[in-house]
């Protein structure tokens, strides 16, 4: 299981780990866009026109996520598709689906906690298991910014 940890205020940070093992950091984002190394291997997440994160590694594109709509975003691997679904407009977990059946979870540990987790398939690989947790990170940024500017 992913666990993502919140640090900075003005600068967002993350660290993840998988099972207490760190894995890799989210920093220096630009326009939620970001890099950073898997195993290794140095990746990058871009954002296309607010509707669109791709994910690419050295050897090319490794997945896309895209916006549907508000509430559902498609994530495209060469292995198949996923979903991304929020099913409550109440609640800020996110369901990941594959052929119409959820699969997996991410939602944040509590109320009022700095850390999220992302229960999710160890069949898919952890470069596309990061690239899930991400995109909902940045949605959850996204929200919090909306929330912050009608206030």
């Amino acid at each position: 299981m992913l666990r993502a940890s919140r640090y900075g205020v003005f600068r967002r940070r993350y660290e993840l780990s998988d099972d207490g093992n760190p894995v890799t950091e989210l920093a220096r984002f630009r326009r939620e866009s970001c890099e950073f190394l898997v195993e290794g291997v140095t990746l990058r997440v871009t954002r296309e026109r607010g509707k669109r994160f791709v994910l690419d590694g050295p050897t090319g594109r490794l997945a896309t996520a895209d916006r549907e709509t508000s509430r559902r975003w498609a994530i495209t691997t060469p292995t198949g598709r996923l979903e991304l679904a929020r099913p409550s407009m109440w609640k800020s977990a996110w369901e990941l689906g594959r052929g119409g059946q959820p699969v997996g979870r991410i939602a944040y540990d509590g109320v009022f906690t700095r850390t999220s987790y992302a229960d999710l398939p160890s069949d898919l690989p952890l470069a596309i298991r990061v690239f899930a947790h991400y995109v909902v990170l940045m949605m959850w940024e996204r929200a919090a910014a909306a929330a912050a500017a009608s206030s």
